[in-house]
C-alpha cells in the first residue's frame, strides 16, 4: 500500500464483520473521491422466485426502493457488468454515451438526485457475478472520473474480496424458522402473509425475523435475507 487512504480502508474492512460494514468501510473513502452513495449488487446464485438479483446500498432513498425492487436490473451497467471486468462509468448528462443508451431510464435515475457513476464486477461465471457501485449527486467530467478510476479499482477489488471472505466463513446458527421466514421474506412475502403460510401469529413471525437480524448484524429485512443467502445459510 502506497497512500494512507488505503491504509485507513484495510483497517476498516478488516474490522467489518458483515457485508453492511463493508459497504459503510467504502463509503468513508469514495466520499473522498467525490462519490455520496455506494452500493453492492450480486445475481444470486440461489433463485428467489420474483428476483434474480440482490442489491445493498449505503443509502435508503427513493433510488435505493427501485434498485432493491427491480427497476435497474437491465440498466446498462449492470449489463456491462454481468460480462465484463472492466469498469463503467456514467457523467450525469444527457449527451453521456451511457444516458444514449437508456435515455428514460437515466432520466428516471437522474430524478432521485443522483447522476454521476461508476461500477465494476467480478464474474464469477455465467451465471454469477457481483457489482460494487458509487454514485455521486452532482455530474462529473469523464477527465474527473478517469481521474480516480485507479482508486476506485482499489476501493472495489477490496470491497468484493471482503465481502467474500465474510461469505465464505460463516460462523452464525440460524434457527429453522428463522431460515423459513428469511426464505419467505426473500420472496417478496410481508409478515401478515408469512403468518398465513406457516399458521403462526405476525407477531411470532417478526420476533424470528428481529431475531435473524441480530444475529446476522443486518439493518433491515432485505440486508439479513441477502447476508444469510451469501453465509450459505438458506441452502
Amino acid at each position: 500500500m502506497n497512500s494512507s487512504w488505503q491504509v485507513d480502508l484495510f483497517n476498516r474492512l478488516n474490522d467489518s464483520t458483515n457485508m453492511q460494514d463493508v459497504l459503510d468501510s467504502a463509503l468513508k473513502t469514495t466520499r473522498n473521491f467525490g462519490f455520496e452513495f455506494c452500493g453492492w449488487r450480486s445475481k444470486l446464485p440461489t433463485p428467489l422466485s420474483q428476483r434474480r438479483f440482490s442489491v445493498m446500498n449505503s443509502n435508503e432513498d427513493r433510488l435505493t426502493q427501485e434498485r432493491e425492487n427491480g427497476y435497474y436490473d437491465d440498466a446498462p451497467a449492470v449489463r456491462h457488468c454481468a460480462t465484463s471486468n472492466d469498469p463503467f462509468f456514467w457523467n450525469g448528462t444527457t449527451e453521456d454515451e451511457a444516458f444514449l443508451k437508456a435515455p428514460a431510464l437515466f432520466e428516471e435515475y437522474y430524478s432521485t438526485g443522483h447522476f454521476a457513476g461508476w461500477a465494476q464486477s467480478v464474474v464469477e461465471n455465467r451465471n454469477m457475478f457481483s457489482m460494487f457501485y458509487v454514485d455521486s449527486k452532482f455530474r462529473m467530467t469523464t477527465e474527473d472520473i478517469q481521474h480516480v478510476d485507479l482508486k476506485l479499482q482499489w476501493v472495489a477489488t477490496a470491497v468484493l474480496c471482503k465481502m467474500y471472505q465474510i461469505r465464505l466463513q460463516p460462523d452464525i446458527q440460524l434457527s429453522e424458522r428463522e431460515k423459513e421466514v428469511l426464505r419467505w421474506s426473500g420472496d417478496g412475502k410481508t409478515a401478515s402473509e408469512i403468518s398465513q403460510i406457516l399458521k403462526l401469529s405476525s407477531s411470532t413471525i417478526n420476533f424470528h425475523m428481529r431475531s435473524a437480524m441480530f444475529k446476522l448484524s443486518a439493518p433491515n429485512k432485505t440486508a439479513a435475507v441477502i447476508n444469510a443467502i451469501y453465509l450459505g445459510l438458506l441452502n
